[in-house]
């Protein structure tokens, strides 16, 4: 396959988060990041977490009549990962989403989805989902939530880098007094024998909220983002 090819290969399935993760990169290594990931393909087929995130309104009780207070059992979950994931993710998306189960099991709140879908475009004929498929409600507060379901923890930038993401895209209209929050499923960091730092076994799930003073400019995000698509396609030219 060409380097072109594959490159535009990866523009129509790229993860918001591994995006939102070359933002938060410094400008100079961005492009010897991008390349190693690039290069990760030949490594094998790309791993995936699409089955949970599709059951994700499901667990949190969102219908599509808009009932929020039916929520699916666990049992109602695997059965949906089995026809929805690949046999080599079914392991550890069956993980992540019963985690979210059992995260979610204790909120009161109310979950919703019907607010228009938005996706982050990166070019005129490209875009990136979000994975933003509902919102939430406890009172008088009001959210859009991502799920992070990986076990490698959201750290430094990141975490503000997609929420501002996610602000931009959906805080508006109707919905201008709305927060953005995180479910980082993720595990505590461990130090192993040699000092090192690395993900835990255990899930340790937490909830993140973008902080007002923390949301960055929507300029700002579009000129990194520009700077990432025209390395991008600075490596689709390389043979």
């Amino acid at each position: 396959m060409s380097q072109k090819k594959k490159i535009a290969g990866l523009l129509q399935r790229y993860p918001f988060v591994d995006f939102a993760d070359v933002i938060a990169t410094e400008r100079a290594q961005r492009k010897n990041a991008l390349r190693t990931y690039v290069d990760r393909e030949r490594k094998g087929r790309w791993k995936s977490y699409n089955g949970l995130r599709s059951l994700v309104p499901d667990i949190a009780g969102v219908q599509r009549g808009l009932d929020p207070s039916a929520r699916a059992d666990f049992s109602t979950i695997e059965k949906g990962l089995v026809s929805r994931c690949h046999r080599d993710d079914l392991a550890f998306n069956t993980e992540a989403a019963k985690c979210l189960f059992d995260f979610l099991r204790p909120a009161s709140m109310d979950a919703y989805d019907d607010h228009p879908r938005a996706s982050l475009r990166i070019a005129p004929d490209r875009t990136i989902v979000m994975g933003v498929e509902h919102y939430v409600v406890d009172g008088e507060r009001a959210a859009f939530r991502y799920v992070h379901p990986r076990k490698e923890r959201l750290e430094g930038h990141l975490p503000d880098i997609l929420m501002s993401l996610i602000h931009h895209n959906y805080v508006r209209d109707d919905y201008a007094d709305f927060e953005v929050e995180i479910i980082d499923l993720s595990c505590e960091p461990v130090i192993g024998p040699r000092g090192g730092i690395k993900s835990g076994d255990i899930r340790a799930p937490r909830i993140l909220r973008l902080d007002p003073s923390d949301l960055i400019l929507r300029e700002d995000l579009n000129e990194q983002a520009d700077h990432v698509y025209s390395l991008l396609m600075e490596l689709s030219e390389e043979i």
